[in-house]
């Protein structure tokens, strides 16, 4: 007697809906123990792992590597065999290993070539077959040059490209909150010259980004009204702060949570953003961890950006760009001196709140930047 097991894409965050198959730990034939790890996937914020339900032996995989499967899909069948008929389950399991290996390495030749995860999504945008290019990287791997001079000797003119499982989501996500809520930007300039000179002697080891986290969490805790969410039944403005923090990975833009912000110090809040951006670029944060925030703060200053639109987070009341910091030539006690600024681009939800108070969040903000001590 046998019994045929589902294995179904579980629901790995409440937002995302779709799933791409990146591995496949085991084939068609092979047996597998109830809690081993099965297949990879990967969403718009991070990979997980699927694991077996059951013990048995893998009979049907309906999602291949590269696809995209929605939730509840079926991506395989395991069939529970006997214990007197394990024996020969693993005699088939060995021959048709064989036999599945050499289809999946014909099927994912493309797949298999050396190259990096950013030079692979480059390669996607631009439309180019990575299976048909010689490397000049070390060990043959194909760099983004190799890319770029094959784009030159194809001479394409136009190209369609592939939507990711990533990109769809973040589309979709980004489309839901335009849509959804009545954004408006206000911008203003935090004069950080005291910060920018002070800082090295209050907290060396602080980046600059962890300071601007902090004082907007301490800005949060005064204004709460604009650390909320819209609900159908009303608005409902939260006392702690799991502030979100927009991270650039190879694979598009996630935004982990640092939960209850307002409880940490100005060092435990730069540790918190060190670990989760460090795993966010591993692939490696929880469902959890990308859940949650009541406010994101996104930082383009490194990419020599100042004022900017960004889109809020849903279903937040607000998100706080950051730009790059300039330096200025002021006339002031009848003389001329330097300064820094910093320049900031507030975009909040209209239903949730009006310009005024938007505007005293901003102020208060910079009064905070401008004055290192009350950050601390």
């Amino acid at each position: 007697m046998s019994e045929q097991i589902e294995v179904r894409l579980p629901e790995t965050t409440e937002d995302v809906m779709e799933s791409l198959v990146v591995f496949w730990h085991r084939s068609v034939g092979d047996r597998v123990e109830q809690g081993e790890v099965l297949v990879e996937v990967q969403t718009e914020k991070a990979v997980f792992e699927v694991e077996a339900p059951a013990s048995g032996r893998i009979t049907q995989i309906f999602v291949k590597r590269g696809e995209v499967a929605a939730v509840g899909e079926v991506l395989a069948v395991i069939e529970q065999m006997e214990e007197d008929s394990r024996n020969v389950q693993q005699v088939m399991s060995a021959a048709n290993e064989k036999q599945q290996k050499a289809i999946s390495n014909q099927q994912a030749e493309p797949l298999s070539v050396k190259a990096s995860p950013r030079v692979r999504r480059l390669a996607r945008e631009l439309g180019v077959d990575l299976s048909v290019i010689t490397g000049t990287g070390p060990s043959g791997r194909i760099t983004e040059s190799d890319v770029q001079n094959a784009l030159k000797q194809f001479k394409l003119n136009e190209q369609t490209v592939e939507l990711t499982a990533f990109r769809r989501t973040i589309a979709k996500r980004m489309m839901k909150s335009l849509q959804h809520s009545a954004q408006l930007t206000e911008n203003a300039w935090a004069d950080v010259t005291a910060l920018s000179k002070q800082r090295k002697q209050l907290a060396p080891e602080v980046s600059w980004n962890t300071w601007i986290l902090r004082a907007v969490v301490l800005a949060l805790m005064e204004h709460t009204y604009i650390n909320a969410v819209w609900e159908e039944n009303g608005i409902r403005q939260f006392d702690y702060v799991h502030l979100g923090v927009a991270v650039d990975t190879e694979d598009g833009l996630l935004v982990p949570s640092i939960q209850h912000a307002e409880r940490l110090t100005l060092f435990e809040l730069h540790e918190a953003v060190s670990q989760v951006v460090q795993k966010a670029r591993l692939g490696k944060l929880s469902s959890s961890e990308l859940s949650g925030s009541t406010f994101t703060v996104t930082n383009l200053g490194s990419y020599g950006i100042q004022f900017f639109t960004p889109i809020i987070n849903p279903p937040e009341a607000g998100i706080l760009g950051v730009g790059q910091i300039e330096k200025q030539i002021v006339f002031a006690d009848e003389k001329l001196e330097q300064r820094e600024r910093l320049p900031l681009s507030l975009t909040f939800d209209h239903r949730i709140l009006d310009g005024a108070p938007a505007a005293r969040f901003l102020q208060t903000l910079v009064q905070l930047l401008g004055d290192p001590k009350k950050i601390l």
